[in-house]
């Protein structure tokens, strides 16, 4: 298997540049915070820290390895699992994401800078084979016929938001309640490296007196989506019971959308080969074909962004817990065929909770 070409470092640079702004713009708000705090709203915190954790759901279908030889062959009795079922990728990862928050005294505008970011890993393999067999011959084993099957799969995802929102509730929800629109920008980076290898001999012959032949095949993909875009999402709150200074109940809701235009990258190489025997000795092979591919692809893509979330939160004036439940959508990032292209969605969803802490409280 041939080693693929490193992908370009444009998607690095883009990273290190938005990293560094997220460093910056948060020292810049934390120089805020620590500075002398004016306001008439009550001892409202001005800049939130939040920080949580994600059992998300994926939706990932790639295309799956298939060589001709494994789709071109009607399945042997042995085989009880065939290498589509082995090659899914995990269905389910733990995310992280942290939350910056900032609104200045006796202002209705808010800051934000949050990041998430998620990886997982697939790694399986599979020994299929006949039951063993008595040999009819002394000095020449029998060979059995077998299946041998491995894939791994890594996944990560990495995704930025700087926004700038306005509290428009206007007591809509009651007292306490809120309604936030907020604007600004997303960067996402989604990846996927596959890695496939198959060994196959369907026949289960003497190879004293009988030919037969063995197949193998490798798969390797690195797959990628590097996008940034306008976004806009709306926020909003409203108390179930209880009161802000001695603690409330709330319920919590939004829902969010971007439009991401980046590069989507396609970079594999597979290989298939037919061995024939005679023998089980490396003078009695036989190569009857092999060949290869490296299919590599790369565009320019706009992709949509939809999401949203719903929690109950229990709240006070300086800290809030929050359990819930939320998805994010992006409709055709990944490029998930082998040799032709094919706009594959990638999805997260699953319950979270999240933590939040207030700082540079009004006198």
């Amino acid at each position: 298997m041939s080693e693929l070409t490193n992908p370009p470092a444009s998607g690095t640079d883009l990273r290190s540049r938005l990293l560094s702004t997220v460093s910056g713009v948060t020292l810049f708000i934390a120089t805020c915070a620590s500075g002398p705090v004016m306001a008439s709203d009550g001892g409202r915190p001005t800049v939130w820290i939040e920080l949580g954790g994600a059992f998300a759901q994926l939706e990932n279908s790639e295309e799956a390895y298939l060589p001709s030889f494994v789709a071109g062959t009607s399945r042997l009795s042995f085989i009880t699992e065939p290498p589509a079922a082995i090659e899914k990728p995990a269905s389910t990862s733990w995310d992280g994401n942290a939350k910056l928050r900032f609104q200045p005294a006796g202002s209705s505008w808010m800051f934000s800078i949050a990041a998430r970011y998620g990886r997982n890993k697939a790694d399986r393999s599979l020994d299929q084979r006949t039951a063993e067999r008595t040999p009819t011959n002394y000095y020449f084993v029998e060979h059995n016929a077998y299946q041998n099957l491995s894939a791994k799969t890594v996944d990560s995802h990495l995704i930025l938001d700087f926004s700038v929102g306005k509290d428009v509730g206007l007591g809509m929800f009651g007292q306490g309640g809120k309604s936030v629109i907020n604007a600004g920008i997303r960067y996402a980076q989604l990846e996927t490296h596959t890695n496939v290898g198959i060994q196959y001999q369907p026949t289960n012959v003497n190879p004293l007196y009988y030919p037969f032949h063995r197949f193998y095949g490798s798969f390797d993909a690195n797959r990628r989506f590097i996008g940034l875009g306008p976004s806009l999402s709306w926020d909003a709150s409203a108390s179930l019971f209880g009161n802000s200074s001695d603690g409330e109940i709330s319920f919590d809701w939004g829902v969010n959308g971007a439009l991401l235009i980046g590069r989507q990258q396609t970079q594999g190489h597979h290989r298939t080969t037919n061995v024939r025997l005679t023998y089980a000795s490396a003078l009695n092979k036989h190569t009857v074909y092999q060949s290869s591919a490296s299919p590599n692809r790369s565009k320019e893509v706009v992709v949509p962004n939809l999401g949203g979330f719903a929690s109950v939160s229990w709240r006070y004036p300086n800290a809030k817990v929050s359990f819930g439940y939320r998805a994010d959508m992006f409709f055709g990032a990944i490029d998930g065929g082998i040799d032709a292209a094919k706009k594959e969605k990638r999805g997260f969803y699953g319950p979270f909770v999240s933590m939040s802490i207030g700082v540079g409280n009004s006198p």
